[in-house]
């Protein structure tokens, strides 16, 4: 089998909780060598997060697959001698610590360029390392308000619903963390330097704000919850209620639209996908009660082999045994020291050969190598 994307690679983590946690989680799973770096006694605070499994918790068994875990006290001259010789060994470190943090134990980019010029130094903050913001603390759900996203999240008069994954923590920290760090060892590759990664959480919520904006700025309409064009505004694209639970549409095109109608006997509506007004509330109104009167089986029976953009709302049972998340090996059954049978979320970056197995290190006891 041909190599991991990343071998090679050596990252040092000092991050805590989901958004780092998750970075490095996807460096490794790409084949980095992924060391955590965690305080003596107190480590990354996912480990000692409700509920637990044996002796770890369940949320760091996810995020902790394939890396190793090192203990050192930062805060003493004993910890920094040792952590300073540590780091010309890797190519990326990775911190998740407050701006300045680092810079005040005397261990910041700056310190750190000295001793290894061709270092990647990733920081993953809330608001970045500069502005008025910079020092303030928060978590996912203050980064998606201050955004915007969060007051278009939910239905149309009443209080924004908070996303049930965090959105701002995985896609503005981690995901952007891993493309900056990519993008720097590109950089470093052709020009044979290090660079310094600022990612913002809350830069990352406003990058996937952009047909919004450019729409509000067009028209000088705030949007808002369920009265946009993918949030619930149109009949052609919304949730809808079945007899058991829900079903997504997401009929956007002519095409699905009318096929859809036609398979519900509903022809009479191929005129209403972007209806609006009083209009749009009598379409939504009879669709949910059309769509009410099967269960989500029976319309997904019913609706098979057509192209109408049509699936069910899955609970977690559901989704993970999914079929073509089974086949994309997005939910792997593995087996893990001391626990036994797992379901490992899978990694949805893919260059070149999956590797044979996802669990290549189970996840590390605290300092255990």
């Amino acid at each position: 089998m041909s190599a991991l994307p990343l071998e090679g690679v050596r990252v040092l983590d000092l991050t805590r909780l989901l958004p780092g946690g998750y970075a490095t989680l996807m460096l490794a799973d790409l084949g980095a060598d992924v060391v955590k770096v965690e305080e003596p006694g107190r480590a990354d605070y996912t480990r000692w997060l409700p509920p637990q499994v044996g002796d770890s918790s369940a949320a760091h068994i996810a995020l902790n697959r394939n890396k190793r875990s090192i203990t050192l006290n930062l805060k003493t001259a004993r910890g920094k001698d040792i952590f300073r010789k540590l780091v010309p060994r890797f190519d990326v470190l990775v911190e998740s610590f407050r701006p300045g943090k680092m810079a005040a134990l005397e261990l910041g980019w700056e310190s750190l360029q000295d001793l290894h010029p061709q270092l990647i130094y990733c920081a993953i903050t809330g608001y970045g390392q500069d502005g008025p913001r910079a020092q303030e603390v928060g978590h996912d759900i203050n980064y998606m308000g201050y955004a915007g996203a969060l007051g278009i999240t939910g239905e149309e008069g009443r209080a924004p619903v908070i996303p049930g994954v965090q959105v701002a923590d995985l896609g503005g920290g981690g995901m952007a963390a891993v493309i900056s760090i990519l993008l720097a060892l590109r950089k470093r590759d052709a020009e044979g330097v290090g660079s310094f990664c600022d990612v913002s959480m809350m830069d990352g919520v406003v990058s996937w704000l952009g047909i919004h904006a450019a729409a509000y700025r067009a028209t000088g309409d705030i949007p808002q919850p369920e009265l946009m064009p993918l949030n619930g505004g149109y009949p052609c694209y919304r949730v809808y209620p079945a007899a058991d639970g829900w079903l997504t549409v997401g009929a956007l095109e002519p095409q699905f639209w009318s096929a859809l109608c036609s398979a519900i006997g509903r022809d009479d509506l191929v005129g209403d996908a972007f209806a609006s007004g009083r209009r749009r509330a009598q379409v939504i109104g009879e669709l949910e009660e059309l769509f009410e009167t099967k269960t989500r089986a029976e319309w997904m029976r019913k609706l098979a082999g057509l192209d109408v953009c049509v699936a069910p709302v899955n609970d977690f049972s559901e989704a993970f045994a999914d079929e073509q998340a089974s086949h994309r090996q997005m939910v792997v059954e593995e087996d893990l020291p001391e626990v036994g049978s797992w379901s490992h979320i899978g990694n949805p970056v893919r260059v070149g050969e999956r590797a044979e197995r996802l669990l290549r290190i189970p996840p590390p006891s605290l300092g255990g190598g």
